[in-house]
């Protein structure tokens, strides 16, 4: 059982650490901002965080050092779409957009891949 969690919320990424028998807030990065997902990866303990930033859309950050600092990395981008296309909802027949809106889930590649994100 871990003494560390770690939580993306509607209000940004919360960690807390066990001690003893109760359960203390360590810190709060990317305030007030929808963090969507978040993955400690195992493979060489780096962090990843996907923001849904509204506006700016979405933004994936890493962490080398457990939530002291973070950068932002690339997101990942849908292919160029292809001419002509158009996809619509099934239902409200509106236009669907050829772009990431929002990253639900994203985990660690194999152990011989590092950095590499499915």
């Amino acid at each position: 059982m871990s003494d560390r969690i770690v939580v993306g919320t509607r209000k940004g990424l919360v960690t807390a650490s066990r001690r003893g028998s109760e359960w203390e807030v360590d810190g709060l990065a990317f305030a007030e901002v929808p963090v969507t997902n978040v993955l400690v990866d195992g493979r060489d303990g780096t962090w990843y965080a996907s923001l849904d930033h509204g506006y700016f859309g979405v933004k994936l950050h890493r962490s080398a050092d457990a939530d002291t600092t973070w950068g932002e990395i690339a997101t990942p981008a849908y292919p160029a779409k292809p001419e002509g296309l158009v996809e619509r909802e099934p239902m409200g027949r509106r236009e669907i957009p050829w772009s990431t809106v929002l990253a639900w889930e994203f985990a660690a590649g194999h152990p011989a891949e590092p950095g590499v994100l499915w």
